[in-house]
């Protein structure tokens, strides 16, 4: 019996959560003359942790509240997953890889983009993310 709960939970490790640390690549903004405040979006962080149709983005920055977003996967297409923040008045995309662990292996890390849309706002990040 303890043998068997030992193989069901190495069966299910892998599909818990895959760790990716992130840094900013790009980022967009409608307002391009608030330099400094493009710089510090390009100073942020992220964890990401994908575990079934829940994706987690952990956000860190010496310039702003690190916070940690849940996204559901809203679409699974077969170039992108597309996942949205619900908890939120604005619109929050999460759109990456289908097989982000497969992109790692072949190419040693994969690019997500993050955007961020309100009535008088667009904020988007371009993550290269690698394994952590």
């Amino acid at each position: 019996m303890c043998a068997l709960a030992g193989l069901l939970t190495l069966a299910a490790t892998p599909a818990l959560a895959a760790p990716y640390a992130c840094t900013v690549a790009a980022f967009t903004t409608f307002d391009t003359d608030d330099t400094a405040f493009i710089a510090a979006n390009h100073r942020k962080t992220y964890d990401l942790a994908i575990s079934g149709d829940t994706i987690t983005l952990a956000m860190h920055s010496p310039d702003f509240e690190p916070y940690t977003a849940t996204y559901i996967v809203a679409r699974r297409e077969m170039l992108s997953t597309i996942a949205q923040r619900r908890d939120r008045e604005s619109v929050d995309l999460l759109v990456l890889p289908p097989r982000p662990a497969e992109r790692i292996a072949e190419d040693g890390g994969f690019t997500t983009t993050l955007t961020v849309a309100g009535s008088h706002y667009a904020n988007s990040w371009l993550l290269a993310c690698t394994a952590r």
